[in-house]
């Protein structure tokens, strides 16, 4: 043991004179989390910009997804989920993979108001606009409030390709 003595010796001298914070171990957790979080936005933020290549829209989704951190889901003409962020599990407990090729009634249940399906499907029918707030159901079968911004989304001829909602829990 001895031969770490002057091993250790120049290691405490060491930390000690650094000026940086030694973090422990677990901080690694919260870098690793923040890390996932960073790498699923750029994932998203890729794909996102994919699909809307051929699209008459404005480039909204980055401020959406970054800084209001929203759920994006994307659905087609029949109204179909065809993309969603990978946060929507955060909100709904459904992964992507889980949700595409399922109509967003998916999310609906016995609580949610009809009324407010309905204004949904007549700004849809008229291709307009709409922000809502609605009670969606989660995998597990609890509740929250959603509020949801609805567009249509136009390719640069002119005809209807898809819609395009921001989502959050509020």
């Amino acid at each position: 043991m001895k031969e770490f003595e002057g091993y250790d010796t120049m290691m405490a001298e060491y930390y000690n004179a650094t000026p940086a914070l030694v973090l422990p171990l677990s901080s690694w957790e919260f870098y690793g989390e923040h890390n996932w979080l960073l790498n699923n936005f750029k994932n998203d933020l890729d794909s996102l910009s994919k699909i809307t290549k051929k699209w008459d829209f404005e480039d909204v989704y980055h401020n959406e997804l970054v800084h209001k951190k929203s759920v994006i889901v994307i659905t087609n003409t029949d109204l179909k989920i065809v993309f969603a962020t990978r946060n929507i599990e955060k909100m709904s407990g459904y992964s992507p993979d889980e949700v595409i090729g399922n109509s967003p009634k998916m999310f609906q249940g016995k609580e949610t108001d009809q009324s407010t399906s309905q204004t949904i499907r007549e700004a849809v029918n008229r291709q307009e606009p709409f922000e809502v707030s609605i009670v969606n159901y989660k995998k597990d079968n609890s509740t929250y409030l959603c509020h949801i911004k609805g567009f249509p989304v136009l390719n640069k001829r002119g005809k209807l390709i898809n819609y395009i909602a921001f989502e959050q829990a509020a």
